[in-house]
């Protein structure tokens, strides 16, 4: 499951460097890489958020006026407040919650010259 957390995380991370990223692209990736069962991707999505947030690889904000506007606080009370919302529009945010943009960290790791991970060869 490791392998494909850290894949999820470099997916969304080279996604971020051309624009912020609705979470309905991290729930997307996150169902591709754990379909069965349905809802096991529930279970897992504060995973993967808490490492972006954890590494400050990745913030999580609304888009207002000023472009990104990051949410205060800490990776727990954000994931927190991201699951709570999920919860609230049943999973099914479509573009209308919140969004995630690259730190200078994450952006580093994107455009790196390979991914971190590498799947294994078939």
């Amino acid at each position: 499951m490791t392998a494909e957390i850290e894949s999820i995380i470099d997916t969304l991370l080279r996604e971020g460097l051309d624009d912020w990223l609705p979470v309905d692209t991290l729930l997307w990736h996150v169902r591709e890489a754990f379909p069965a069962p349905p809802d096991r991707f529930k279970n897992l999505v504060p995973a993967v958020l808490h490492r972006l947030l954890a590494d400050r690889l990745m913030m999580v904000g609304d888009l207002g006026e000023s472009g990104f506007e990051p949410w205060e606080g800490t990776p727990e009370k954000t994931v927190e407040r991201v699951i709570a919302g999920l919860e609230t529009l049943g999973w099914e945010p479509l573009g209308g919650f919140c969004w995630l943009a690259d730190t200078p960290q994450g952006a580093q790791r994107a455009s790196g010259p390979e991914p971190r991970f590498k799947p294994p060869a078939a």
